[in-house]
């Protein structure tokens, strides 16, 4: 065989490697770009603007699951921007100020209203002190977070009735100095579009946390007139590209307040 065949051969098998690496380049970086489609979601907050997150499910799959479905059945249309500290804002109160827990009949059409099974219901936190690893998303300015409650205030032994409390009241982080929360609330994903709404509310918003009862609702008629100026999410949207997120795993609500008449009733038996 010929120096100059050999050399068209060669040419030949180089050009057919070329074409192989590219096809496979090519699906590598077109299944990376589909694989970070986020859903997005977008609040429309009366009288301020439009503001847009994008939800990470790599980081915190039920909980984006559950906020997904949640604006899916408009749980957040008319709720409120209730609240704001040195780190954050908090969102998803009705405007009479009530913590609403969602009921498992409204993210699930299999279940009746009122019925059994319609029950109020949290879902499992999903952060590195609730034993799950792999969110390491960091509680950053413009971070969305998932509020829970904390009874280990009242009772410290409620450590796990406390981290699996989250359903549906988010924090918007507004400031970097939010480390405290990173491993024990579950962040879940980031403001895109419309910080600069936020921090007008921030700013400008006569927004204060009223005092509430452990139940969540509010304990003075003036409290309720002052969230009737705050500022309002007249419609969330969601859109998922397509994708179906399908169902969240729930799990029936902790009942705080039969937890302590069970165990105050429990103690007087114990002492008559």
């Amino acid at each position: 065989m010929g120096k100059k065949v050999q050399a068209i051969i060669w040419i030949l098998i180089a050009i057919v490697a070329i074409l192989l690496i590219g096809v496979v380049g090519y699906n590598l970086v077109l299944n990376k770009t589909e694989a970070v489609v986020h859903p997005e979601v977008s609040f429309e907050i009366e009288n301020y603007g439009t503001v847009k997150m994008e939800l990470y499910p790599e980081y915190a799959p039920n909980t984006v699951t559950n906020f997904i479905k949640l604006v899916e059945k408009g749980y957040y249309n008319n709720k409120v921007v209730y609240g704001k500290d040195d780190i954050c804002m908090y969102v998803g109160r009705d405007q009479e100020g009530n913590a609403i827990n969602p009921t498992a009949g409204l993210i699930d059409d299999s279940i009746e209203a009122g019925s059994d099974s319609d029950y109020d219901y949290t879902i499992p936190g999903e952060f590195v002190a609730a034993g799950y690893e792999k969110n390491t998303l960091r509680h950053e300015k413009g971070v969305i977070s998932l509020i829970r409650n904390d009874y280990t205030q009242y009772v410290q032994t409620l450590t796990e009735e406390s981290y699996n409390s989250g359903n549906a009241q988010l924090g918007i982080m507004m400031s970097d100095n939010s480390s405290k929360l990173n491993g024990v609330y579950s962040a879940f994903g980031k403001v895109t579009e419309g910080m600069d709404v936020l921090e007008r509310i921030y700013n400008e918003a006569e927004i204060k946390a009223p005092e509430t009862a452990e139940d969540g609702s509010t304990t003075s008629e003036s409290d309720i007139q002052s969230f009737s100026s705050y500022p309002v999410i007249k419609s969330a949207t969601v859109d998922t590209h397509g994708i179906d997120y399908g169902m969240p795993k729930i799990e029936e609500a902790f009942d705080y307040s039969a937890y302590l008449y069970n165990m105050m009733s429990s103690y007087y038996s114990e002492n008559q």
